[in-house]
């Protein structure tokens, strides 16, 4: 069917009271961490009966959380495979986990002060010409004190990223 045809046909569908699946959200945020029940709500058809989340101590024992996504990954029936927006998020949650433990780890540090300093006086137009030269392909070498600063905040963000599985910076340092 054409997209209009399928248009009319829901239309027809919704005009002579057919059924209809409402998917809701909750009025609040859930969270990502040690959350056995987000999978089974965010996609109920892969989780029929709401179990097999992530950390479910009552199913799963002593695996990490992306061991298990990787097993769902490899289930017999190719179901969370073929659904195209899982893999997508469950690299997104592992993402958001390491940045977020990355920055943490990096916030902690003796130098934090320094590098939360550097953020606030870095220099906009500096940055941009580094950026617009790196770009273009060019070895750039920190000549004055704005270079110096923009560079190393630059290190400080490489850091972080560096923990964050698929960004480039991990990929440079795999």
């Amino acid at each position: 069917m054409s997209v209009n045809a399928l248009k009319a046909t829901g239309l027809r569908h919704l005009q002579n009271n057919g059924m209809v699946l409402a998917i809701s959200r909750d009025n609040e945020m859930q969270s990502i961490y040690n959350n056995p029940q987000l999978y089974p709500q965010m996609f109920p058809w892969l989780f029929p009966y709401g179990l097999g989340g992530l950390r479910n101590q009552q199913i799963i024992k002593n695996i990490s959380e992306l061991k298990q996504k990787q097993h769902l990954l490899m289930y017999y029936d190719k179901r969370f495979q073929l659904e195209p927006q899982y893999p997508l998020l469950a690299l997104h949650h592992e993402q958001i986990k390491q940045c977020t433990t990355a920055s943490f780890l990096t916030a902690s540090k003796q130098n934090f002060a320094k590098t939360a300093e550097g953020l606030a006086n870095l220099d906009p137009d500096v940055l941009q010409t580094l950026a617009t030269r790196l770009k273009n392909g060019e070895k750039v070498t920190p000549q004055t004190d704005a270079e110096k600063m923009c560079f190393a905040v630059i290190h400080d963000v490489d850091i972080i990223a560096q923990r964050i599985p698929g960004s480039n910076t991990s990929k440079q340092h795999s």
